[in-house]
């Protein structure tokens, strides 16, 4: 803040000094992205924004760039009480109210928008009627003024105003009170505690009230209050708040625009043909009645408003010639150009050495002619056209007289070896550099930071310093020695330097360290010594974002989904989905004294080990000639990020603030913990289903089984029940003693449910095992055998034993091979052709199917299993 302040400081030494030298301010307007010419208000915002209300719309500026908020009708609210000029008021909700006369606006800067129908904006804040004025103190609190009654937005504070004289105009606060200015001139004071009037004071006496009506500013200061009034003629004056008592300090007969305080009560008034500055303390006024352009030419336009920024710079906003710009700093080059040469027409103005005398005069030696440069005449700079017969016999070996034509060599051999050792050379392509300490030579390139790779001129100032001129721009170097590092700084013509080409080994350094640079149109001057702010006064601001190259715009759906919520300034954290991983960040350093100066550094957390610094405005580093950096990553993983921003305007010192940026990038649904759990809890289920379905499978086929061999019991109970009976007449009838041994010794004929079903099946069965040698015995048969149809006998045997009529027969016919191959007097073959199996591998797979071995295993699992 200190350099600030002795940056305005100097600034006002320099208008103070105005007729000896004019001020260079560099134009901003439409050419350059400013919406419209005619500049109504300046203010900056609290991140180091530029805003400035044109005619046509708002202007947000970060350095580079120009946004615009646009307005209409539905945005306008019928301000009656205001009869003044443009006022903007800044709010602690990121929100400006714009007054116009007796018009209103309100802009959300979150959303970069206007808020329509402020109407029911009021009704929701708890006003219905109508709102006559508003204002914002200093401490940002929003005031409302309905009638005779001025209320805070909260209502926790309703003045009555209705006992004063005249129009309140503006309200401004100090401690505990609240100060009223009326068009009167009068300044009422109330305690906000009591709610009750202090005093009353009086800037001019009942007979001046005419002349200063109309229009009122105030500007808080450090001791009171600076008021602008305008009537028939325009007026500044104080109030001192510890004596009570106004004084005016200017009167004009002209309107005054626009007043800033800076922190030594230095005030500067905007006017129609020109600024006043003015010592509030000392009471000393000058005034700079005309403004010099860059290129030369003087404005001619009423300065509607004026600004002093942050960094210590003043913006001037004019009547129809957009903005100007001024930095003490801005310009570190003095650029002596054709205009500055007498005589020149159709002359040369190369300029090719540099000499100076004993008693510090500067020669300057061209193609044709020689000058003498006068930096401190009454016009300023200056040369004057010097007879070679005049020169002393040094001046005339220091020009290097003989040199009579310039030549353009593609040998360019500039050398110079530093106080380090570093040995430079500078060459048509490129500058090579020789490290004394590890030996090695390498060359430096555009690519590496230099403007232009034809080098012309090597010199190294006092401060050790290398500064090379080439076919554009200046470059400043410096090493650090240890390290063999190597910094490079640009400078072009948004410096001050020439816009031509530089002229091969024209460069000079005077005795009192300034340093000269000639080209072929004029030559450069850099003073020693020059101020310059280390630290930057603001954080670098996130301005955009790029999504796959494309801009990102404020509310915009992008894969679904929102990404930006707010303006960038304001987002602290963004989301993005798992294919939104090619981006492209954008800040800016907010760096309005020289945009082509400003140094960044950055660093995202989880990918980026170190920093990575920037240099120069070289493309591979992302950093354009504008100051504005742009960051790519892409192909980023599924995280959370935090990226880390800082920029300077010194290429050495770290000292400002880091700006964050977190963001995330979510994994696809399938990536996620919840998707994770959900697929475990599928892969459980899923697993529980199968083990139960298979558990049911077997079980039921056990169950199936169990039953089975039950009604086979059964039958084979009630057949050898029929086979005592009738052993003789049915010899087939008889089972085994095996069978004998599988029947439940509690199984009796009792146990058949349906005497006829059993007696069915004791014959279906009696049929099959009588007709076992009958190899084409079938399902057809068994059913005419039976008196039934196929149809029928399948319902019968399902509902019976859940066993079809062909597995019905197989069975029996596999049961009685079993029975054949225990007997052990047929082979196998045999055996498949008395039990009705075409062949003795069918017998097997059946046999397999049924008993779980081959027929040949058999005879030995039989007695394993009844040992």
């Amino acid at each position: 803040m200190k350099q600030i302040i002795n940056l305005f400081t100097i600034f006002i030494l320099a208008l103070t000094t105005a007729e000896a030298q004019d001020l260079v301010f560099h134009p901003l307007n439409v050419k350059n992205g400013l919406s419209d010419n005619q500049v109504r208000y300046i203010i900056q915002l609290p991140d180091g924004r530029m805003v400035f209300k044109t005619s046509g719309n708002i202007n947000i500026y970060d350095g580079a760039n120009f946004k615009y908020i646009h307005q209409d009708s539905r945005h306008i609210y019928p301000l009656k009480g205001y009869d003044g000029f443009y006022r903007i008021y800044q709010s602690s909700d990121s929100t400006l109210w714009i007054k116009d006369h007796q018009k209103l606006m309100l802009v959300d800067l979150t959303t970069e928008k206007y808020i329509s129908n402020l109407a029911n904006y009021f009704k929701n804040i708890g006003f219905k009627e109508q709102i006559d004025d508003v204002f914002i103190d200093n401490k940002q609190r929003l005031w409302l003024r309905s009638g005779n009654k001025l209320s805070l937005k909260n209502h926790s504070i309703v003045l009555d105003l209705s006992d004063n004289d005249g129009v309140l105009q503006d309200v401004d606060s100090d401690k505990d009170c609240l100060y009223f200015f009326y068009n009167t001139g009068a300044i009422v004071c109330y305690e906000l505690k009591s709610k009750i009037k202090k005093y009353i004071a009086n800037a001019y006496p009942e007979s001046q009230k005419a002349i200063f009506k109309n229009t009122s500013l105030i500007v808080k200061g450090k001791n009171g209050f600076y008021q602008l009034r305008n009537g028939s003629k325009g007026g500044f004056f104080f109030f001192d708040l510890k004596k009570r008592t106004w004084e005016k300090l200017l009167q004009t007969p002209y309107t005054l625009n626009t007043l800033v305080v800076d922190a030594n009560g230095i005030a500067s008034i905007s006017c129609a043909n020109g600024i006043w500055i003015i010592n509030s303390i000392s009471r000393k006024k000058s005034y700079l009645p005309t403004i010099l352009k860059k290129d030369g030419s003087k404005l001619n336009t009423e300065i509607s408003t004026l600004l002093y920024d942050r960094q210590g710079g003043l913006w001037l906003g004019t009547a129809n010639q957009g903005l100007l710009y001024y930095h003490p700093d801005q310009y570190m080059f003095t650029q002596i150009g054709r205009s500055y040469f007498p005589n020149n027409d159709g002359k040369d103005i190369i300029v090719q050495s540099f000499a100076e005398d004993k008693i510090g005069n500067i020669y300057v030696k061209c193609q044709s002619e020689i000058y003498r440069y006068l930096s401190n005449s009454p016009s300023g700079n200056s040369l004057e056209l010097i007879d070679i017969a005049h020169l002393s016999a040094d001046i005339i070996k220091k020009l290097n007289i003989e040199k009579s034509t310039q030549t353009f060599s593609t040998n360019n051999t500039a050398q110079l070896t530093d106080k380090h050792g570093f040995k430079w050379t500078g060459t048509a392509d490129g500058l090579k550099v020789f490290d004394p300490l590890t030996r090695k030579q390498r060359t430096l390139y555009t690519k590496d930071g230099l403007s232009n790779n034809f080098v012309q001129a090597i010199i190294q100032d006092r401060s050790q310093n290398i500064w090379i001129t080439t076919s554009y721009g200046i470059n400043k170097l410096r090493t650090m020695p240890k390290s063999g590092k190597i910094y490079i700084t640009s400078f072009g013509a948004n410096s001050g330097t020439l816009e031509g080409e530089y002229v091969q080994g024209a460069a000079f350094e005077s005795s009192d360290g300034r340093l000269f640079f000639g080209g072929i149109n004029g030559f450069s001057i850099l003073e020693p010594n020059l101020p310059s702010i280390d630290k930057l006064p603001f954080r670098p601001i996130f301005t955009n974002l790029f999504l796959r190259g494309q801009k990102v715009e404020l509310g915009t759906s992008y894969d679904g989904s929102v990404i930006l919520s707010k303006s960038a300034p304001y987002i602290k954290h963004i989301d993005l989905a798992y294919n939104q991983t090619f981006l492209t960040f954008e800040f800016s350093a907010l760096n309005y004294q020289n945009l082509s100066q400003t140094y960044y550094r950055y660093q995202l957390e989880g990918i980026d080990k170190q920093w990575r610094e920037i240099f120069s405005s070289r493309a591979e580093d992302h950093l354009n000639t504008s100051g504005i950096l742009r960051i790519a990553y892409t192909n980023l993983p599924p995280g959370k990020y935090r990226l880390k921003v800082m920029a300077s305007n010194n290429n050495l010192e770290w000292k400002g603030h880091v700006a964050l940026l977190n963001f995330t990038i979510h994994p696809p649904w399938w990536k996620t913990t919840l998707a994770y759990v959900i697929f475990v809890a599928v892969a459980v289920l899923l697993t529980v289903v199968i083990i139960y379905s298979y558990l049911h499978n077997v079980r039921k086929r056990l169950e199936q089984t169990h039953r089975e061999e039950i009604l086979l019991i059964r039958i084979r109970n009630l057949i050898n029940q029929q086979y005592l009976l009738h052993s003789e007449d049915k010899p087939w009838l008889k089972i085994t003693d095996q069978e004998f041994k599988n029947i439940e010794p509690n199984s009796t004929s009792a146990d058949i449910h349906n005497q006829a079903e059993a007696a069915f099946i004791t014959k279906a069965m009696s049929l099959v095992e009588k007709n076992l040698d009958v190899a084409d015995y079938s399902v057809e048969q068994l059913s005419r055998d039976l008196n039934m149809d196929r149809t029928g006998l399948y319902r019968k045997l399902i509902t019976l034993m859940d066993k079809s009529p062909s597995l019905f027969i197989r069975n029996i016919r596999v049961e009685k091979a079993a029975e054949m191959i225990l007997e052990g007097k047929l082979s196998i073959a045999e055996i498949a052709d008395r039990v009705g199996f075409s062949s003795s591998s069918y017998l097997s797979k059946c046999f397999q199917q049924r008993y779980g071995c081959k027929p040949s295993e058999y005879v030995n699992l039989y007695k394993n299993q009844h040992s």
